[in-house]
C-alpha cells in the first residue's frame, strides 16, 4: 500500500469514526432523553382527594376499593397533618404563615402510582372518573396536560433521534463506498491481470470487501471510546459541578455496554454495504 493510500485509508478511517461519533451521539441523546421523560412519565400519580366530612371506614373503603384495581402499583395516604408538612417543607416556610388560616387547609388524600402500562392520558383519565364517583371523594387530579405532553415529547424524541442517527450511518456506507471505488482506480490495472488468471468476482471483490469491513470497524469501536469517555467526564464532573435539575438530570445519563457492540457491529455493516455497492465495477473491467 502506497503512502498516498495510506493517506487515504486513515482519512476515510477518521470520517467514519467521526460520522459514527455523531450517529451514535443522536441515539444515545435520545436514548436518554426518553428514559428520563419515561421517568417523569411515571411519577406522574393519580391524587385522590378525600372530604372534609369523611369519615375512617369511608377512607378505608376507599383505600380497598383502589387497591383493588389491576393497574395500581401502589397507594399512599396523606392526612391533612402531612400534607400541611409537605407543603411547608416544600415552600420553606414557617408554620406561623399558616397561623391566621385557622384550622388546617389541607384535604386529606390518596397518591396512587400506576403500572407502566396505564400510564398514559387514556387510562389515567378512566380511573379518575371511575375513582370519582367513590363515597368520601372530592376530585380526582392527575397532571393530565403533564402526562399528555411528556408523552407527546418521548415518542418525538426518540423518533427523531433515530431518524438523523440512521441518517448519518447511512453516511457512513457512503464515505467508505467511495473510498473502496478510488481502490478500484489505483489497482485496476491489477484487477485486470487478476481477470486474464481466471480469478471470479469474488476473489478479486474480498480484499475491498475486508477494507471496508476493517474501516467501519475501527470507526465503530472509535466511536464507541470517544462515547463512553464523554459519557464518564458527564456522570463524573459536570453531575457533580452542577446543582439542581441539569445536575440530577445528568447524574442519570447512562452509557448502556450493548452501545458499543452496537456502534462495532453498524460500522463493520456500513463498511460492508459500501464495499459491496461499489464492487459494481468489478464487472465493468474487461478481463
Amino acid at each position: 500500500m502506497t503512502t498516498g493510500r495510506r493517506a487515504a485509508t486513515a482519512g476515510v478511517t477518521l470520517t467514519a469514526a467521526v460520522v459514527l461519533t455523531l450517529a451514535g451521539g443522536c441515539w444515545l441523546a435520545a436514548w436518554n432523553a426518553w428514559t428520563l421523560m419515561r421517568a417523569w412519565q411515571a411519577d406522574v400519580k393519580l391524587v385522590v382527594y378525600v372530604r372534609d366530612t369523611a369519615t375512617s371506614e369511608e377512607i378505608e373503603a376507599l383505600r380497598t376499593a383502589i387497591g383493588s384495581e389491576r393497574r395500581v402499583r401502589s397507594q399512599r395516604l396523606i392526612t391533612q397533618a402531612e400534607a400541611e408538612e409537605e407543603f411547608l417543607r416544600f415552600m420553606q416556610l414557617d408554620r406561623s404563615v399558616l397561623a391566621g388560616l385557622g384550622e388546617n387547609p389541607f384535604p386529606a388524600s390518596i397518591e396512587v402510582s400506576v403500572d407502566d402500562t396505564a400510564q398514559t392520558p387514556q387510562e389515567m383519565g378512566e380511573l379518575a372518573v371511575r375513582w370519582s364517583g367513590l363515597s368520601g371523594v372530592e376530585e380526582v387530579r392527575y397532571g393530565e396536560a403533564l402526562l399528555r405532553d411528556l408523552s407527546a415529547a418521548a415518542r418525538m424524541v426518540w423518533v427523531l433521534g433515530t431518524a438523523v442517527g440512521a441518517a448519518l450511518a447511512a453516511g457512513v456506507a457512503v464515505v467508505i463506498g467511495l473510498m473502496v471505488q478510488m481502490s478500484f482506480g489505483a489497482r485496476h490495472d491489477e484487477i485486470i491481470l487478476l481477470r486474464f488468471l481466471g480469478a471470479s468476482d469474488g476473489v478479486i471483490l474480498k480484499p475491498f470487501l475486508l477494507e471496508g469491513l476493517a474501516i467501519g470497524t475501527v470507526g465503530g469501536l472509535a466511536a464507541s471510546l470517544v462515547l463512553g469517555g464523554t459519557w464518564l467526564v458527564v456522570r463524573d464532573r459536570w453531575s457533580a459541578a452542577l446543582d439542581g435539575l441539569v445536575g440530577a438530570w445528568l447524574a442519570r445519563v447512562v452509557f448502556p455496554v450493548e452501545f458499543v457492540a452496537v456502534l462495532i457491529g453498524l460500522g463493520a455493516v456500513m463498511g460492508g454495504v459500501g464495499s459491496l455497492v461499489a464492487a459494481k465495477r468489478i464487472r465493468q473491467v474487461a478481463p
